[in-house]
């Protein structure tokens, strides 16, 4: 009898706990997201954004290749810009990213509301219309424009003269 009163007990307490609520990186910044918030956008709409790939091409990790590219015309470089560029062109998966970041990025998504509730509730393993790699989405011609810009053009303005 104490055994099932203690199990009973124990029941009632749990229908009061709040379920621990999902997070995620945001694919951006790593800024983590709690479940529901966040917006989903395509390789696609990532890709063309001219400010991501300046703000890509001038972190820490990808100055030096900016500098040596801009500078000294350095054949390395060139491959490590391009190499950057396939690293989030390639992406098949939709990505995650703040509000914030839609904003900063200048990011147009076509995706609503529902596909990131879609992409909370399948635990990220989401995909939907006009996800895929960014050569297989845009057309050629606007994905060597994103292409020409990300390892041409990104950065330079931030290259000490």
């Amino acid at each position: 009898m104490i055994r099932y009163q203690k199990l009973k007990k124990m029941s009632l307490l749990n229908l009061f706990k709040s379920r621990k609520k999902k997070t995620a990186a945001c694919a951006l910044t790593g800024t983590l997201l709690q479940e529901g918030e966040g917006r989903l956008v395509t390789t696609a709409e990532v890709i063309v954004s001219k400010k991501f790939w300046e703000s890509i091409m001038t972190e820490p990790e990808a100055m030096a290749y900016t500098i040596n590219f801009f500078k000294k015309r350095d054949p390395n470089a060139l491959l490590m810009r391009k190499a950057i560029f396939q690293k989030y062109a390639n992406k098949q998966e939709p990505w995650i990213i703040s509000e914030d970041c839609l904003q900063t990025y200048e990011i147009h998504s076509s995706l609503n509301g529902t596909h990131v509730k879609e992409w909370w509730l399948a635990g990220g393993e989401y995909t939907c219309e006009g996800c895929g790699r960014g050569a297989d989405v845009l057309a050629e011609e606007e994905f060597h424009a994103a292409e020409d810009y990300a390892i041409k053009k990104a950065g330079e303005s931030r290259v000490p003269s």
